[in-house]
């Protein structure tokens, strides 16, 4: 599992120059049983899409991601969303401010979010 989930995340740092090649080649891998694939296929795209300017096929992966049944994907998922919408503005990415307000309410609910995933948040 631990080889697994560390060859998918260093999927991201081996397309690092080519980062809009990154969401199609992860996408079968983000839906893969494994949960281990499935968090380095959300870290991959947070390492490798981070420097795009438009990472909308990214986001649309890591939201699916964010809703997984898995405590650690989840937190995967929001570790690289985070990434990806650090240095943008609501006005540039509207999906910033939705997705800051989910963090606040992950952080806050202590009664029905995993430590694992509010750690994540």
């Amino acid at each position: 599992n631990d080889v697994r989930r560390a060859a998918v995340t260093n999927l991201g740092f081996v397309l690092l120059n080519s980062p809009e090649r990154l969401p199609e080649l992860v996408e079968l891998l983000s839906e893969s049983y494994n949960p281990h694939v499935r968090y380095g296929s959300a870290m991959a795209l947070g390492i490798g899409c981070s420097g795009m300017s438009m990472a909308t096929d990214a986001l649309e992966l890591l939201d699916a991601l964010r809703e997984d049944k898995v405590d650690f994907v989840r937190q995967g998922a929001m570790l690289s969303t985070a990434m990806l919408l650090m240095q943008k503005n609501p006005s540039q990415e509207p999906k910033a401010k939705a997705f800051r307000t989910k963090l606040r309410e992950t952080i806050e609910d202590t009664k029905h979010s995993s430590t694992m995933t509010r750690m994540g948040a």
